[in-house]
């Protein structure tokens, strides 16, 4: 019997989530590593980084999508960074700040944003999907539902 496993998602503060919405940056930092691989829920969350926003030619972040869940992705791969590293990917992760110790670049492709954002709390680090809000995110996208075998 298949049963649908439910579905996590990750919180990305706006600029950032744009950016990887728009394909500018593919590597999401973190300062803890994650073991999750597969399909994720992209969420922005109420806060915006507005230093980063304006620094990356945003004139009026607030009007990008906030608490909701506006995309679904899937994570390719995470390591951690070491100086060379940062330095190596900053392309892909964007971080303009000068290498910090216990950084984790985690690699995020097939993004799919949703044509119409669905409103959801966001928590910090990854967190499961309400089943209501994880459908409404499945059909938006048209991807099939995760499933587990039991």
């Amino acid at each position: 019997m298949n049963a649908m496993e439910p579905l996590l998602a990750m919180s990305i503060r706006q600029p950032w989530l744009d950016m990887i919405l728009i394909g500018a940056k593919i590597l999401e930092l973190r300062t803890w590593n994650l073991s999750l691989r597969g399909q994720v829920a992209l969420h922005a969350p109420q806060r915006i980084d507005f230093v980063n926003a304006y620094f990356y030619g945003y004139r009026e972040p607030w009007l990008l999508p906030r608490g909701k869940v506006v995309a679904l992705a899937s994570i390719a791969d995470v390591w951690e960074l070491d100086e060379k590293s940062w330095t190596s990917t900053l392309a892909a992760h964007r971080q303009p700040l000068p290498y910090y110790g216990g950084a984790y670049a985690v690699q995020l492709t097939n993004v799919q944003r949703l044509d119409r954002p669905i409103s959801c709390r966001g928590r910090q680090k990854v967190f499961h999907l309400p089943d209501s809000i994880a459908s409404r995110v499945l059909a938006e996208s048209g991807a099939p539902a995760p499933t587990v075998n039991r």
